[in-house]
């Protein structure tokens, strides 16, 4: 090929493979910068907006679903069905409860069918996941109290070792490969 060069006189262009060999490096510093920032994005978590149970009380309003957590004051089996009281506390962004948080009120969970007293005992953490239904009146000590009802559809108890540590923040390492038309490049994303 034949061009122009800055100051009119005639030059060649480089061969077209050779143009796109010098491209690589950008291209792969583009990846390798693509996957940092993925790496980098927040994890979805608990919705930090959602209504504790002192809010639905306040509010009044004893419908749609939520997702909390907290740990376990009491449990009650019924003949089908179980009751768990559990004292609210704010969720991490894995879910578990967080022991060093201020708690939100307390709840009840409903669960159909039975759950063991000695593996759903007093301080064990839990998260749920479920729809709220309605009130039910009971006592805290000798001071009346009234309990949203949640309806447990996703009831995780979590580990008992977890009731006694608070996580730090923990990053996240990702790793990616990739093979494309002109090449392969390897990413790595750290996000916190």
């Amino acid at each position: 090929m034949v061009a122009v060069g800055p100051l009119g006189g005639l030059g060649t262009l480089p061969p077209p493979s050779l143009l796109v060999t010098d491209m690589k490096p950008l291209i792969l510093i583009f990846s390798v910068a693509l996957w940092v920032l993925a790496g980098c994005a927040a994890t979805p978590g608990p919705d930090d907006a959602a209504a504790t149970p002192n809010q639905v009380l306040a509010g009044d309003d004893s419908s749609g679903a939520v997702h909390w957590g907290g740990q376990i004051v009491s449990i009650k089996n019924r003949r089908d069905y179980t009751l768990v009281e559990v004292l609210a506390l704010p969720l991490e962004g894995s879910g578990r409860p967080r022991v060093d948080g201020k708690s939100g009120g307390r709840f009840i969970v409903q669960r159909q069918g039975f759950l063991e007293p000695h593996e759903y005992a007093p301080d064990r953490l839990l998260e749920v996941r479920g729809q709220l239904d309605g009130f039910i009146h009971g006592t805290v000590g000798d001071s009346p109290y009234r309990y949203p009802l949640v309806q447990g559809e996703q009831v995780i108890l979590w580990p008992e070792d977890a009731a006694v540590t608070t996580s730090p923040i923990k990053p996240r390492v990702n790793f990616g490969v990739g093979v494309g038309t002109y090449g392969s490049g390897v990413g790595i994303g750290i996000g916190f």
